[in-house]
Parts: structure tokens; C-alpha cells; sequence
């Protein structure tokens, strides 16, 4: 079934791209087709498999679309995808980036995760390849000139919604569970000293490396750590704020079998949230229901616009609830597809300009209208908070709470869905 392409946002976008003075197309003729050549690097494997898996489909989603569009206004251009697995390893993803500067491809949508997109900037930038981060938000990868834009908003903006959401829960101490990487470092030590500034108390937590298996050792220190807090402050008052990937399932189900873990709220982060397997039937889901397990996704379709048919599409293929990478993804397709119909021009500094020249606009999706920062990165952020809820012997995400932070108004607000 075709979907409505909103044409407006089409129009404008390239409106916007026109006025760079940028005309004509870069694609490559092949037959009677004109490949638009994108390619795709996703944690289809791995930590990070789940969001990788939810942004494949959307991006997928995407390619039809804008090529239904092509056909029907009798263009001969097409978007081809060339999507591969990092495995959420970062020499796997600077490999896979390297292949496709071989082919000649000089847009990239991803990697997943911070540390991949860490090792391969550096290769990016020395090649002319522009990279489009849907996924990515660690603060220190906001790097001014480089060729990297990120739809997503730093995790500056994520340790603030969280902090608001402690305070609007009533959390007084927090016990901080996270991933060892420059992800999780930079989230655990950002959300940290904004609790402490709100006049929260964090205690030290435990860090773990990623691709460790020992759970049940992790759960034990971290259980201790917990029942002191709950000594200091009541459980009522304590969080666990439990900051990685798909390894939460395995971490939960270590935590099931503890005094002090099952008696406090948990929270969780962007990496988490949504995840399918935390809503299957076991161990894992009673914990989070049971712990209310709470935390944030940027936006969300149902919440921030998303053409209704796309989300729709999105999520029947999915079989389940897409993250809020799946929007910023999808988008991340139609504007690449727009710059590359319209810009004649193959220098890596004009691709950029036209780049940063569609912010304030919304694109295919017709959600958030993105906003890019000096960095190239997503300068405001709008999160839904979603809790996993027990339904008789079912488990499914809900949303809760919204959180948005407008830094072109100097607005921050939290309250209810």
C-alpha cells in the first residue's frame, strides 16, 4: 500500500536546498535509472541489535516511499540502499565504512552506538563521506566542522529530563548501573551531576564492560549499594538508574533474585526503552514491571506527528513498537534523497552546506522539525518516558510522561501524557 508523501515538507526542504544555490543531481546513470546510492550502517547483531533492527525498517519504509514519489512524478532517480551489520563493534563498522568508500558512496546513515561512531569519524572526515547519526548522542562527538550530523540531541539534554523526572517522582538518592564506554561514561557522569545540582545523592554505582557476562556479581555489589541507600532514605525514595543496551534483560534477571533491588523504582535511558524482549513473558519482564521501570525515548510517532500510515507501516513490520531512532532515520533518508536530487555539486563542504541548510524544516515523516546546532547536531529535545505496565500474564510498554526542552524558546517542561 503506497502512503501519503507530504508534499509540502518536500517543497520546502527543497526550497531550502535551491537557495544554496546548489542545482542539478550527483547520481550515477545506470540504464534508465538514476541510483541515488546511500549507505547504511546499523548494529543489526550485537548490544545494540534491537534499535538497529527498528531503524533498518524504518529506513527501508523510507526508500519506498521516496521512490514511490519518484515514480510519481516521473523522475527516473531511485534511492538504493547499501545497509550492513556492525555488529555494535566499532572496528566492524570503520570496516564496513571503509568497503563503501571503495563504491563511492558519500552518504552514510549511522552507526548505532557512540563508540562506533568514535572510530570511524576520523576515516570519515579524511575521506569527504558524510555521516547522518540517528543514534549516536554522546556529548563529546559534538564536534564543529566535522562531517558528521547527528538528528538526535546530545545526552546533555537526556541527564536533564532524567534528573527532572527523579525530581518529579520524588527520588532522593540514586544508584547509577552502567555500560562502560564513552556512551555510558559521559551519560552516567551527566545525569549524575545534574541530579546532585537538583540536590539529589549519587552514589558510586557499578560500571561494567561491555560483553560482560557476569550479572549475578554485578547484581550482588550492586544490591549492597541499594540496601545502603534504602537505610539512608527509605525505599520510597531510591532509583536504580540502569544506563546501557539489550544487556538490561540479563541484568534484571540477575537483580530478580536480590533483597534490595526489587524494592526500589528503576530507570533506564534511550538504549533501553522499547526494547521487545524486556516486554517478553520471563523473569526479566515481571522485574520491570514490578520495579516500574521507567525511562525516555526522543519523541515517539504517536506523540510528535508522525504520519499516522508510517508508523502504522513501521511498526506492522517491526511487530512491535518503533523507538524514536525510527523517525529520525526515516527522515535522515528523505533529506539525504533531497540533497542529493538537488545539489549538482560533489564537494564534500557544498553536500554540507545544503546539509545545514534544511534546519527548521520537518521532512518526510512530518514529526519534530529539526533544528541543527553549530556542530551539525539536533539542538532541541522532546522525550516520551514509557514504563513497562503488567497486563494478567502479558507486559507492554506505556507512555507516561513527556518531557520537552526547547532551547530556541528557553522552555523545559515534564508532566503527563
Amino acid at each position: 500500500m503506497k502512503r501519503k508523501v507530504l508534499a509540502i515538507a518536500l517543497i520546502i526542504l527543497a526550497a531550502v536546498v535551491f537557495a544554496c544555490g546548489c542545482t542539478g543531481t550527483t547520481t550515477t546513470r545506470q540504464g534508465e535509472v538514476q541510483d541515488i546510492a546511500v549507505g547504511v550502517l546499523l548494529p543489526l547483531s550485537g548490544d545494540f541489535s534491537e534499535a538497529g533492527e527498528s531503524s533498518r525498517v524504518a529506513i527501508e519504509v523510507a526508500a519506498e516511499d521516496i521512490n514511490d514519489y519518484y515514480a510519481s512524478i516521473g523522475s527516473d532517480r531511485r534511492i538504493r540502499l547499501h545497509i550492513e551489520d556492525t555488529a555494535t563493534d566499532p572496528a566492524v563498522a570503520l570496516e564496513k565504512l571503509k568497503a563503501f568508500d571503495a563504491q563511492g558512496i558519500r552518504f552514510v546513515i549511522g552507526p548505532g552506538s557512540s563508540t562506533e561512531l568514535e572510530a570511524i569519524r576520523t576515516y570519515a572526515d579524511e575521506s569527504g563521506i558524510i555521516i547522518v547519526s540517528t543514534m549516536s548522542s554522546a556529548p563529546s562527538l559534538a564536534i564543529e566542522g566535522d562531517n558528521v550530523f547527528r538528528f538526535v540531541p546530545p545526552d546533555n539534554y537526556q541527564a536533564d529530563a532524567m534528573a527532572s523526572l527523579f525530581e518529579y517522582d520524588g527520588i532522593e538518592a540514586l544508584v547509577p548501573v552502567w555500560r562502560g564506554d564513552i556512551w555510558g561514561d559521559e551519560l552516567c557522569n551527566l545525569t549524575r551531576a545534574t541530579f546532585e545540582e537538583s540536590g539529589g545523592t549519587v552514589l558510586d554505582g557499578t560500571r561494567y564492560t561491555p560483553g560482560s557476562e557476569d550479572y549475578a556479581g554485578m547484581a550482588a555489589e550492586l544490591d549492597a549499594q541499594v540496601g545502603r541507600a534504602i537505610s539512608a532514605h527509605g525505599k520510597d525514595k531510591v532509583g536504580v538508574n540502569a544506563i546501557g543496551f539489550n544487556e538490561i534483560v540479563p541484568i534484571m534477571e540477575a537483580a530478580a533474585g536480590t533483597k534490595n533491588l526489587t524494592q526500589v523504582r528503576w530507570y533506564g535511558c534511550d538504549g533501553n526503552v522499547l526494547l521487545g524482549t524486556l516486554v517478553t513473558p520471563g523473569a526479566a519482564a515481571r522485574f520491570a514491571a514490578q520495579t516500574n521501570f521507567t525511562g525516555p525515548t526522543y519523541g515517539d510517532g504517536r506523540y510528535t506527528n508522525l504520519d499516522e500510515s508510517v508508523y502504522a507501516e513501521i511498526q506492522g513490520r517491526l511487530g512491535r513498537q518503533p523507538d524514536g531512532y525510527s523517525e529520525l532515520s526515516y527522515d535522515a533518508l528523505w533529506i539525504i534523497a533531497i540533497i542529493r536530487s538537488q545539489t549538482a555539486s560533489t564537494d564534500t563542504a557544498d553536500l554540507k552546506a545544503a546539509l545545514m541548510g534544511v534546519s527548521g524544516w520537518k521532512a518526510g515523516s512530518g514529526g519534530l522539525p529539526l533544528h541543527l546546532d553549530r556542530a551539525g547536531d539536533s539542538s532541541n529535545a522532546d522525550y516520551v518516558f514509557w514504563s513497562v505496565k503488567a497486563d494478567g500474564d502479558t507486559y507492554q510498554w506505556t507512555p507516561v510522561l513527556r518531557y520537552s526542552k526547547w532551547t530556541t524558546h528557553g522552555r523545559e517542561s515534564i508532566g503527563p501524557m
